[in-house]
């Protein structure tokens, strides 16, 4: 096989990302095999990516099609465990890849074949399946195509998205979710198969230890913009909204959010679990959803939350939140219906209102934690290559949290908390 002269090694992405790997992936896209790779320079920021590091390669690839003369090209990236082990170890990595290895190897593969074998007339394909998937907890990659080459691109992490642009990836979570729920009401021994799969990588009684006083870090930096912003701004919240507001931050956030993690009622889908704004892709035509490491089977309107909460401003929730709603609930219903089960039986805009009142709360506490994450200047992320040692360092020590230094950042938390008080979630 020819390669050209860089300075990475496939090694070097993975030790079990070999030529074998290659050929795979070229078959994956249609090829025969793969005849020449190359890793181009990367433009991934550090702060991309905690739990894992990211590669580009482009692979040339003989076609599959008799008479065709020009090589096929297939541009991947790849994700793979750090290699770093004090980073692995502290940010749990094994976890997440071994998550989404799963989702990727069944859970999706088997979402698909209920569909197809259903043929709705607009069917889900929202999720780009992978090319390989590959876990031991220390040589672990997850290899896709990579979807820039297409036009698709992340929207600003720190702004709230457009209007138009959240309504699609609203209703592409929506079809998502869809899906899963028809498994479960036509295939539900098919659909407890696929979620035996997956595991609960955030939100454990278990990791509590784990996550506490970093969480009580991000609590007290949220008290102090309530504090600030509920003084500079008393016709804006008023004193019975910064009473619950301050009620809910002295409350255990991180209990709760197990609590509402893990249960599962007869609602439950099998959820994103992470989808706020990176990980949507967007072109004008159409969105992609990527990153499954959290992905968990819990109350649709986890996701719903997160994503609202998480990417929306305040103008945006004022004027347009019942109609992201009901798009939410309308792309649902029409899937769902095209997959042969009645969302009026099992599944009624009421029931979507009831979630909401149980479930709204989690939005707030993801708020509560990624919002001033979502602040920091690219300068305060830590280079986390720079861990000595195998032991898990706490997070408290590595990922250093300031005070919110906006009233722009600040309000986005604030006006969260205000809009659920508003809501009756919180």
């Amino acid at each position: 096989m020819d390669t050209q002269r860089v300075a990475l090694k496939l090694s070097d992405i993975s030790p079990k990302f070999t030529e074998e790997t290659l050929d795979e992936i070229v078959r994956c896209a249609g090829g025969k095999r793969c005849t020449g790779w190359k890793i181009p320079e990367t433009n991934f920021t550090k702060g991309d990516a905690y739990l894992s590091e990211l590669y580009r390669i482009q692979l040339t690839g003989e076609p599959a099609e008799p008479g065709r003369d020009e090589p096929l090209v297939v541009n991947v990236v790849v994700k793979t465990i750090p290699k770093n082990v004090g980073r692995r170890n502290t940010f749990r990595s094994a976890d997440f890849f071994r998550n989404e290895a799963n989702f990727y190897n069944v859970v999706l593969k088997e979402l698909y074949r209920f569909q197809d074998a259903r043929k709705p007339a607009n069917p889900f394909k929202d999720i780009n399946p992978c090319y390989v998937a590959y876990t031991d907890g220390v040589n672990d990659f997850v290899a896709m195509e990579d979807l820039g080459q297409y036009g698709y691109k992340t929207a600003s992490r720190d702004k709230g998205v457009e209007l138009a642009d959240c309504l699609r990836c609203i209703c592409s979570m929506a079809r998502f979710h869809a899906l899963s729920f028809a498994m479960k009401q036509q295939d539900p021994e098919a659909f407890e198969r696929i979620v035996s799969q997956l595991e609960e990588t955030y939100y454990s009684a278990a990791l509590e230890s784990w996550h506490g006083p970093f969480m009580q870090r991000i609590v007290d930096i949220c008290k102090e913009a309530l504090e600030i912003e509920c003084t500079e701004s008393p016709d804006r919240y008023t004193a019975n909204f910064r009473r619950d507001a301050q009620a809910f931050l002295n409350s255990p956030i991180y209990g709760m959010m197990v609590e509402l993690a893990n249960t599962r009622n007869r609602y439950a889908v099998i959820t994103h679990g992470d989808c706020w704004l990176p990980n949507f892709l967007l072109r004008p035509d159409q969105v992609r959803m990527i990153d499954f490491q959290m992905v968990r089977c819990a109350s649709p309107v986890l996701d719903l939350v997160l994503f609202v909460y998480c990417c929306t401003d305040q103008a945006l929730r004022d004027t347009h939140y019942d109609q992201l709603l009901s798009a939410y609930y309308h792309a649902f219903a029409e899937l769902l219906a095209e997959l042969g089960t009645d969302p009026q039986a099992t599944f009624p805009s009421s029931v979507l209102a009831g979630e909401l009142r149980q479930f709204g709360r989690f939005g707030c506490g993801i708020a509560v934690e990624s919002i001033p994450l979502a602040q920091l200047d690219e300068s305060y992320v830590p280079d986390l290559d720079r861990l000595e040692g195998t032991e898990p360092v706490p997070l408290d020590q590595i990922l250093t949290v300031r005070s919110i230094g906006t009233q722009y950042g600040r309000r986005r938390l604030v006006d969260v908390l205000r809009h659920a008080y508003d809501r009756g979630y919180l």
